[in-house]
């Protein structure tokens, strides 16, 4: 009898440090994220959606769990362009299978169709997006690049 209750209270405590250790989505799966190159710092994947345009938008959300502010100094933006120091445009998807970056969608005046970044304070999180051409139709998965973060491999496209 009691060698069945410590099976039991075993088995409830490793599932709950399992759980513990897990963070998931809205939608059940497991958060997609990477650590910052300042501590804790990092960026959660919210999603990569397929539109009927042509288009993928990436959409981030970056979680300030440090006790100093998070000042990017314009590192977010691509340093290639006269993008505002503000401008989230210097990410991109990286499709292995097919060896090809995709950049960041511009517009005729060569504005990134991005969301801008602002200082993040301790404890608090932003949203931020970006929109990029979309990999061909068989391409499922791409690999997230964000400056200033770790890449974030195996990144599912959803959406049409």
């Amino acid at each position: 009898m009691a060698s069945a209750w410590f099976m039991t209270f075993t088995g409830t405590l490793i599932a709950a440090s399992l759980l513990a250790g897990a963070r998931s989505s809205a939608f059940g799966e497991e958060v997609l994220s990477a650590e910052g190159e300042t501590p804790d710092m990092r960026i959660e994947v919210r999603d990569l959606k397929r539109s009927g345009d042509g288009t993928v938008t990436l959409r981030l959300t970056l979680v300030n769990d440090s006790t100093e502010r998070f000042d990017h100094d314009c590192g977010m933006r691509d340093p290639d362009f006269s993008d505002a120091c503000e401008a989230f445009s210097g990410g991109y998807l990286l499709d292995g299978a097919n060896k090809k970056k995709y950049l960041v969608v511009r517009d005729s005046e060569k504005n990134c169709i991005c969301s801008n970044v602002a200082n993040v304070e301790p404890g608090k999180k932003m949203n931020i997006w970006a929109t990029y051409p979309a990999p061909p139709a068989e391409v499922a998965k791409v690999t997230v690049v964000v400056p200033l973060f770790e890449p974030i491999e195996g990144v599912p496209i959803t959406g049409p």
